[in-house]
């Protein structure tokens, strides 16, 4: 209803949480010279990573690599393989990641990484590693690890050559071939790990996007245009991990600085706190809990003042069920307070909308891409916020439509498969070696 709506926005707009706060346009302007700043080695919320790692060429067929997916729950391993009718995963195996158990020395983490790897490195000596960590990727596709971080305890591994490390333990063990190893992150797994184009199918340009618990994206760069490398030949063009989660030039809403004020990193990721699955709901929460005070939902609704922590799964289920037995449709009385709810979701779901537009319009400018409706940008995705909760992907659908088709003339594909991680690990690691 009307009524309802106009008091949302008028609330809303008052704390600069209204997604018009969001000028689509100007803000991708602005991702835009962020982004060519980091990659000119200059300062930038962006950092604009180079990986040293191509997409380009075919992935040769019939040949195996072990694809390693080492993330901050799970450990998953597998052989993988590439034919013409799709792609072939053997020996897959998950287990806790090493270190989310119980604390582990550096020495102690290599030790179960190398009798875990092993049996799989008998079989292929190409190793695609999925290490879902900060670390410094290196021209020789190992990587300096900065931090474990997220659920994984181990003492010191800071500065450790990760690949070194595994190879030369594994070699201690008895796999006497040499072994490949190309690093890369979550996020150029998900670009590399796709579908693979169907006949007929043109490309132009290609996108990792992560909207998960957290978020980033990785894309394809001009070798020319990374600055900060110098002089170095041998790469027409290279994998840029974006970190875009970093981007700091965002017009902030009053409950998006409260958010930022409580958690681990004040300061730090403050797109990712405005668009991802581990902080919206708390953003969302911090709202509620303002209109609440406010005197916005009826008075029968107190439990709305003091709502516990929420996730994107509360939010999700009171979305598909305004009326459910979900905890937000129980804290509501009225038929007036079930709408105000909606409402608040709706409108912060909109700006998230809006924003992930920003950044996926950003990189295809910079990119050049999409520039006709039959050779669109491909944007492989990843991440349970975007394919679980309700209604988010079509709002970032309607904006990328209105926006990025309507307006910059630019067109894209989502699409998302099975198993990217292992399957993208795999075919850098057959790309890149």
């Amino acid at each position: 209803m009307k009524q309802y709506c106009d008091a949302v926005d008028a609330f809303l707009r008052r704390y600069n949480q209204h997604p018009d706060a969001v000028d689509t346009a100007a803000l991708t302007a602005v991702f835009v010279d962020e982004m060519r700043a980091g990659l000119e080695g200059k300062p930038s919320s962006l950092m604009m990573i180079p990986t040293y790692l191509t997409s380009d060429g075919a992935v040769p067929l019939g040949e195996t690599a072990v694809a390693v997916d080492a993330g901050g729950t799970n450990l998953r391993t597998a052989l993988v393989s590439f034919a013409a009718d799709g792609v072939k995963i053997e020996r897959f195996s998950q287990r806790p990641m090493p270190g989310t158990q119980r604390p582990l020395t550096k020495d102690e983490f290599i030790t179960q990484m190398t009798r875990i790897l092993k049996p799989l490195a008998e079989q292929s000596q190409k190793i695609g590693f999925c290490f879902s960590f900060p670390a410094e990727a290196q021209p020789d596709h190992d990587a300096r690890v900065v931090q474990f971080c997220k659920e994984v305890r181990i003492s010191g591994g800071e500065g450790m050559m990760i690949c070194k490390e595994i190879a030369g333990a594994l070699k201690d063990l008895g796999v006497t071939e040499p072994l490949q190893f190309v690093l890369l992150n979550d996020t150029v797994a998900t670009l590399l790990g796709g579908p693979a184009p169907e006949t007929g199918e043109q490309i132009d340009g290609l996108i990792g996007f992560i909207l998960g618990t957290g978020t980033n994206t990785a894309y394809v760069e001009r070798r020319s245009r990374i600055v900060k490398l110098g002089e170095a030949t041998g790469w027409s063009s290279m994998i840029i991990n974006v970190e875009s989660g970093m981007f700091d030039k965002l017009p902030l809403g009053e409950f998006d600085r409260r958010v930022d004020a409580v958690s681990e990193n004040p300061g730090d990721h403050l797109f990712e706190k405005m668009i991802s699955g581990v902080y919206l709901g708390e953003v969302i929460r911090q709202t509620i809990i303002q209109a609440a005070r406010e005197g916005m939902f009826s008075a029968s609704s107190d439990a709305l003042r003091r709502l516990p922590p929420l996730t994107m799964v509360e939010i999700d289920a009171f979305l598909r069920r305004p009326y459910g037995d979900n905890p937000l449709a129980v804290a509501c009385d009225t038929d007036g307070d079930h709408e105000l709810m909606y409402t608040l979701i709706d409108r912060a779901l909109e700006r998230g909308a809006k924003l992930v537009t920003v950044n996926l319009a950003a990189l295809m400018e910079q990119m050049n891409a999409g520039r006709r409706m039959t050779a669109p940008c491909r944007i492989v995705v990843e991440g349970s916020t975007f394919h679980k909760c309700f209604g988010y992907r079509a709002r970032i659908e309607r904006h990328m439509q209105n926006y990025v088709c309507g307006q910059l003339g630019r067109y894209y594909r989502f699409v998302s498969g099975k198993d990217v991680n292992l399957v993208g690990s795999a075919g850098a690691a057959l790309l890149n070696t």
